[in-house]
């Protein structure tokens, strides 16, 4: 993530690298759009981080809404935002939720936005895109994904496929998560940067 500042006309602006990036998408990529679910907003209209504390079907302190299944970790977040790249699960109708790697949830595609804090795309709607595609090729940038096992992605060099899950905090990972959904597939990883295959 490279950020620039600057001051232009009094106005104190802020630039980003777009984090996820679609490589190879003409036809399959599909940002699909829908809604934030109600339970990434808190009392006062702001956005709201799912907790590790959520509790299915119970609302939680500050939030607007329960929470659509129980989290066991708190989603991942860069200066106060999720990120671009996070693993979304469909709860209720075109609503959408942050994944936690459990077993109760339906993945549905990748976060294509910003979401609170400092980088938020969405400000007061709660209109967000959710791209899909098998067979679509995305990079992300970290800290866009999660845990990549070095010893995996060398198993890659041998011909072998690694798939990626949905983490406990919703973003990609090579461990294999209670909810054994296969998001994607590595094509190259480094510190910086995952290319993957998507698959759902």
């Amino acid at each position: 993530m490279e950020i620039i500042y600057g001051d232009a006309s009094n106005i104190n602006l802020t630039a980003q690298k777009r984090l996820l990036r679609v490589v190879q998408g003409q036809t399959q990529a599909t940002p699909t759009s829908g809604y934030l679910d109600p339970s990434l907003r808190n009392t006062t209209g702001g956005i709201r981080i799912p907790l590790s504390t959520d509790k299915a079907g119970v609302v939680s302190a500050g939030a607007a809404a329960a929470s659509p299944f129980t989290r066991t970790a708190t989603a991942f977040t860069f200066e106060g935002s999720l990120v671009p790249g996070t693993v979304l699960v469909k709860t209720v109708g075109e609503n959408y939720a942050i994944a936690d790697g459990g077993t109760a949830t339906e993945v549905f595609g990748l976060l294509g936005q910003w979401v609170g804090g400092t980088f938020d795309g969405v400000k007061n709607t709660n209109n967000v895109s959710a791209w899909q595609g098998p067979d679509s090729i995305y990079d992300l940038l970290a800290p866009g994904f999660g845990t990549i096992s070095a010893a995996k992605v060398a198993e890659q060099k041998e011909g072998k496929l690694i798939p990626l899950y949905a983490q406990a905090d919703g973003r990609l990972t090579t461990e294999k998560p209670t909810n054994e959904t296969v998001i994607g597939e590595v094509i190259e990883y480094n510190p910086s940067v995952l290319r993957f295959r998507l698959v759902i």
